[in-house]
């Protein structure tokens, strides 16, 4: 496994579907302890929530990661 994404628990569940939505299994690492002691889990509480997803799929995830860190990517879904 290999991390693509690493921010807060509601950034990181957004990544999270996205990937999942383009059939990327995703290993989410930290979700229930950043709500519940983030700084625990990540000093001073920043970023938190880590994800990771297998080798295979690190090229598709990083192109879905860069797109959803530039505002070029959504949770929309469907044929356009």
């Amino acid at each position: 496994m290999v991390e693509v994404f690493n921010g807060s628990y509601f950034e990181a569940m957004n990544v999270r579907n996205l990937l999942e939505g383009n059939e990327i299994s995703v290993f989410t690492q930290n979700e229930y302890m950043s709500n519940i002691e983030p700084w625990v889990v990540a000093s001073g509480g920043l970023n938190p929530v880590k994800l990771q997803v297998h080798e295979l799929d690190l090229d598709a995830s990083k192109i879905i990661v860069e797109d959803y860190l530039k505002g070029n990517n959504n949770l929309e879904t469907g044929d356009k």
